[in-house]
């Protein structure tokens, strides 16, 4: 019925909560006390959800946390799917009988962390609210398809229908985006993508408090812009994990050299959506190719990569008003990197690379502003002194000074008065009633100066109160406090003021991101002896002595093999071997070869040619 944390440790019991599905609402005092009162206001500053958390503790690095939300009614739907901790946010939608079982697939691809639906359509998922308001799949008619494996452990949250009404949709996103038409996202005609996407926002300022501005765009898509890969066939392939539970057995484990998990996420993504649009890839692979020909150059770019930290989760943090001292400090840590890595890519002449480096944002002036102002050890929280750097502001230096030298400057005035009044046994003291006073014994009543004002008569002395004392003690005792209260403002208003910038930071991290993905690939085909495929719009699919890229990783003696389908003379191969004679092998090979080529990677084998490919099943 009631339990307690202490506060310090809260975030761990909240990860453990949130893990397991509940949604946690935060509650924190949110002003002063009145005068002569011992009550404080506080309401709840936060709802922690699943699919809104943006702590590290919370999330997985390597991959996305997605936040989805549908709505449809008959045969059209709309879906969209959010990242709150990196400002991503998609949408779509599908007409026809089929339109919900393809929201399904992408549900299985995308693996979101919480679903959002209106209440009307619960019987379609199959689904109940417990007493804890989460709400749990159950078993359902074979008319009502249950949720899919891939999709229940995510918490599916319903909401009132109205959220999901398209003028109310629309007036939020216009509002979020500062628009007058959501033509320029590719929304026009698209009721039930704009649906969707506005029930997602609502959700993410209701939850949030806030106004998360980092979602500075939304980018609809068609399943058709990329290979298609349903959740079976992810499954199957073990392209994200792997059937032994082993992320080395998979295909992203051991392509992954990325040394970001910015990078990490993006690789990830290709993974499980690869282009299908050939200059794209091209564009890909050319960088590729000159990284996986520059050695020592390339070594050089990955170690600078390696440094940097996850800005681009950090965004989400800056404009929600969560980002601490520490967050910022590693921000201009970042930045501090950004100019060498543009001078790793000044050797590079490929055209996606020169783009990166030319549309590379050094962020000085933010960096400027962090290191001006942010001490160089500041403490975890934002509700901590200790943030902001000596010399940054006048009057915060003048009551640190106030409060380090409180018991010397003590001292002086006390020696001081005794030589003024020839009391040797003159004492400055201090207790909480009564504040900083002189005390004196009656013995040496008849010379006490004219300017000392009685504060309080003891039996065998008197206590005194001057100016300089009454001045120093409205300072001393409000130092610390006033030094709390005004490092919280001052980090506030930088804080504030490099989440204006936040856009900028998010196309660096964007850019980042895919130098590291790049530079990932080149260390893959060097390490690995991997080849440049060639792709072409034709039928033909060659393949010559082709390996399978995780299978040889595993130590195991592998015999390459060759390939060729065209929609010719040579439209199927029929196989035929003992059991674990390498058939299945031989089919998953190939499959994960065309993935590898539509992500823009080099492929196992001595040479490829690779036709464009809208599906694998």
């Amino acid at each position: 019925p009631m339990c307690g944390v202490p506060y310090h440790a809260a975030t761990g019991y909240v990860a453990r909560l949130v893990r397991k599905g509940y949604r946690v609402a935060i509650c924190d005092q949110i002003d002063e006390a009145e005068p002569n009162s011992k009550l404080f206001r506080r309401d709840v500053v936060r709802v922690i959800t699943p699919g809104t958390a943006i702590e590290s503790q919370l999330l997985d690095s390597k991959r996305n946390n997605y936040l989805a939300s549908f709505c449809g009614a008959g045969e059209a739907m709309g879906l969209s799917l959010l990242d709150l901790s990196t400002g991503e946010f998609l949408a779509t939608q599908f007409q026809g009988e089929s339109a919900w079982s393809r929201i399904q697939e992408q549900l299985e691809v995308f693996t979101p962390s919480e679903i959002l639906y209106p209440n009307s359509l619960g019987p379609l998922l199959g689904v109940v609210a417990d007493q804890s308001g989460m709400s749990i799949p159950v078993g359902t008619t074979p008319s009502e398809p249950a949720p899919s494996p891939a999709t229940q452990s995510a918490t599916y949250t319903p909401l009132d229908d109205w959220l999901f009404g398209f003028d109310h949709a629309e007036g939020l996103l216009l509002s979020h985006f500062r628009v007058k038409s959501l033509d320029g996202f590719g929304l026009r005609d698209r009721a039930f993508a704009v649906c969707a996407a506005g029930a997602a926002i609502h959700y993410i300022n209701e939850t949030q408090r806030g106004h998360a501005t980092h979602l500075g765009s939304i980018t609809f898509f068609e399943p058709s812009d990329f290979l298609s890969l349903d959740a079976t066939t992810v499954a199957n392939l073990e392209l994200v994990s792997a059937v032994d539970g082993r992320p080395a057995h998979s295909l992203l484990g051991v392509i992954d050299e990325t040394g970001t998990g910015m990078g990490a996420r993006l690789l990830r993504q290709l993974v499980l959506r690869p282009s299908v649009r050939l200059d794209e890839i091209n564009s890909r692979l050319d960088a590729v190719g000159e990284l996986v020909r520059s050695t020592m150059k390339r070594d050089k770019l990955r170690r600078s990569l390696e440094s940097i930290g996850d800005i681009e989760r950090l965004t989400s943090k800056l404009t929600l008003n969560r980002a601490t001292a520490r967050d910022l400090l590693a921000l201009r840590q970042s930045i501090e990197i950004l100019p060498r890595i543009r001078t790793d890519l000044e050797e590079f002449s490929a055209g996606l690379l020169a783009l990166l480096r030319d549309g590379l944002d050094e962020l000085g002036d933010v960096g400027e502003i962090i290191a001006t102002a942010i001490a160089n050890d500041p403490p975890a929280t934002s509700s901590e002194a200790g943030m902001i750097r000596e010399g940054y502001h006048p009057e915060l230096d003048e009551l640190r000074h106030l409060a380090r030298s409180g018991k010397s400057y003590i001292t002086s005035i006390e020696a001081r008065e005794r030589g003024r009044t020839g009391i040797n046994s003159l004492k400055v003291k201090f207790n909480n009633v009564f504040g900083y006073f002189i005390e004196i014994g009656n013995a040496h009543k008849d010379r006490v100066p004219s300017d000392y004002d009685r504060k309080q008569t003891l039996v065998n002395a008197e206590r005194y109160t001057t100016p300089e004392l009454k001045e120093y003690e409205v300072k001393v005792l409000g130092a610390e406090e006033r030094i709390l209260e005004l490092e919280i403002s001052i980090f506030s208003q930088i804080r504030s003021q490099i989440a204006l910038e936040v856009r900028r930071i998010l196309a660096v991290s964007q850019a980042l991101a895919m130098m590291d993905v790049l530079a990932s690939f080149a260390q893959v085909a060097a390490a690995r002896n991997f080849v440049r495929p060639v792709l072409h719009e034709g039928d033909e699919l060659e393949i010559s002595a082709g390996r399978h890229p995780v299978i040889e990783t595993l130590g195991e003696r592998f015999t390459p093999n060759d390939l060729r389908l065209n929609n010719t003379i040579d439209r199927l191969i029929i196989m035929t071997g003992p059991n674990m004679g390498g058939k299945s092998v031989y089919l998953k090979q190939t499959a994960l070869i065309v993935i590898l080529a539509h992500m823009g990677s080099f492929v196992p084998a001595t040479a490829a040619r690779i036709s464009l490919t809208d599906r694998i099943f």
